[in-house]
């Protein structure tokens, strides 16, 4: 009799055991995600990149604001408004990351239906294209003496920004890639190349400007000239490089691999703002540079006349027993 109280004892507490390991919450598989490397791979890979050339930004800005003490108030405020157009871009494309990777965690939805931020990066490109273009714009008219030019660089500049608000209107209102790929392709199609076509009329206007006034006697003079060459060729080459590549890829395929182009094609710009800056004191360190001005070149007639404004020095020692100064002599070319 206990032995079999006991059986019936030993079983109801197996069934009580198997009857809890059934009420247990049955935890369900993970979703299965697709391939990330040409989606949220590809956006990684443009806020790294970006970042780091922010970075380079944040450096340009420190050493121009440094050297550069007596520039005018206008071009110090285009540097500080330039530095914050890219400040809050890195941040928005930082945020979008963290929507993309925390926030939406295992939600291969969202990587169709953008976050917040995207739309912000668009409106920060805009303020930073019409900057830096018109800046070099501006370069082109002083350069060449004459206003036809830059003006239609200034209306083509204007045309993308005006195009690039409204895309960020229309994908602020209706987050989804989709959208700017089918109904307002054309769109994306005429603001990107507005943007490539300033940047080309620029670099060529430059280019023929230096040329221009390249021949000259004094081998110094031609070496800062095709100095200046070779950085118009390559900011302007790099520039065009990556709004081509950030076209094809965007209007190719379906993913993001667009988007690293998108966010170094904004740096690119401030970047090379700032070198072109940063670079006068390069050229008047190299060749015994004193000086180098683009604009009206004084003559004794009081007539000015446009023209590229060299002035060379050369440093005369003196014997120590004597005087241990340096003594400069200016000549203008």
């Amino acid at each position: 009799m206990c032995k079999n109280m006991f059986h019936l004892s030993v079983r109801s507490q197996i069934q009580k055991r198997l009857d809890d390991i059934h009420l247990l919450p049955v935890m369900s598989a993970p979703p299965t995600l697709p391939p990330l490397d040409s989606t949220l791979g590809a956006v990684e890979i443009g806020a790294i990149v970006g970042t780091f050339l922010f970075g380079i930004e944040t450096l340009q800005v420190y050493l121009y604001f440094d050297k550069y003490t007596e520039d005018t108030v206008l071009l110090k405020s285009l540097v500080t408004a330039t530095w914050i157009f890219e400040l809050g871009h890195t941040i928005a494309t930082l945020h979008a990351i963290y929507a993309l990777t925390v926030t939406y965690y295992a939600q291969p939805q969202y990587l169709e239906s953008t976050p917040r931020s995207i739309p912000a990066t668009i409106l920060f490109s805009a303020l930073i294209y019409v900057v830096v273009q018109s800046f070099f714009a501006n370069r082109v008219r002083v350069l060449s003496g004459t206003r036809f030019i830059p003006v239609i660089c200034w209306t083509m500049t204007g045309l993308r920004v005006i195009a690039s608000l409204t895309l960020m209107g229309i994908q602020w209102a209706d987050p989804t890639i989709t959208i700017l790929k089918g109904e307002f392709r054309w769109l994306m199609i005429v603001a990107v190349s507005l943007n490539m076509a300033v940047d080309t009329v620029i670099m060529l206007s430059m280019c023929y400007c230096l040329w221009m006034v390249r021949h000259s006697r004094f081998k110094q003079t031609r070496r800062m000239i095709d100095t200046l060459l070779v950085w118009t060729v390559e900011t302007g080459v790099a520039t065009c490089f990556t709004t081509g590549m950030f076209l094809i890829l965007f209007l190719a395929r379906n993913d993001f691999s667009w988007f690293p182009f998108f966010v170094v094609q904004a740096k690119l710009y401030s970047n090379s703002f700032l070198v072109s800056l940063n670079g006068r004191q390069r050229l008047r360190e190299s060749g015994k540079m004193v000086d180098i001005s683009i604009g009206p070149i004084a003559q004794t007639n009081s007539q000015p006349s446009r023209g590229l404004v060299i002035e060379m020095s050369k440093v005369v020692e003196k014997d120590t027993s004597i005087s241990n100064d340096l003594h400069g002599r200016d000549a203008k070319v």
